[in-house]
């Protein structure tokens, strides 16, 4: 996908400036769908939308914004349990191409925005996290399936218990020789399945 913005739109900065506009705390909205109150109408915002107020604040900025939902301090890193709690909010979301919402969701972007509302970085250079042996995955692990000669990836987050979250025409919990045997039916035989852990 591509598109294109007016030059004066574009202000160039340092990549310093950007980390550190990056390492600031900011709020990241977990719920569905949020909304702010503005000029009395209501602008929508998606999950994983950037609040840029911290938990420092020396007022309560959700009644000054007349902010709806919920979100949390993208500073404070998820627990398992919490990342699991953020990932099955997107049961049957269905796939769309750029999609970032219960209402559509693109594979790729889904599993990232998962993991970024967690506090999780997933750069589109690089997988978030470690290498682990695919047996010692626990819940909230990451699982990729690798096709070597189309270049592809697939993903599901491991929910314990033999269970995946995963993406076929939608997001779906199946168990993981389910999502194993359907993958290895639609790929060719050049396949490597990887376990990663953002968790330490």
């Amino acid at each position: 996908m591509g598109g294109w913005i007016s030059i004066k739109s574009l202000k160039e900065i340092h990549k310093d400036e950007y980390q550190n506009f990056l390492d600031q705390d900011f709020q990241i909205v977990t719920s569905p769908i949020a909304a702010i109150e503005y000029m009395g109408t209501n602008l929508y915002l998606l999950p994983g939308s950037r609040l840029h107020f911290s938990e420092l604040e020396l007022f309560n900025w959700q009644e000054t914004i007349g902010f709806t939902g919920t979100s949390r301090a993208h500073a404070k890193r998820a627990d398992r349990d919490e990342l699991l709690e953020i990932a099955l909010r997107y049961i049957n979301a269905p796939w769309q191409a750029g999609g970032r919402s219960i209402f559509g969701l693109d594979e790729l972007q889904g599993f990232a925005l998962i993991y970024s509302i967690a506090g999780y970085q997933w750069s589109s250079a690089t997988l978030p996290g470690r290498i682990l042996p695919f047996n010692h995955a626990m819940p909230g692990d990451l699982f990729i399936f690798h096709d070597e000669d189309s270049r592809q990836d697939q993903f599901a987050i491991y929910l314990g218990m033999e269970e995946v979250l995963w993406m076929d025409s939608r997001m779906k919990v199946s168990d993981l020789e389910e999502w194993e045997g359907f993958l290895a039916n639609n790929r060719n035989k050049q396949v490597v399945l990887e376990a990663r852990s953002v968790f330490n």
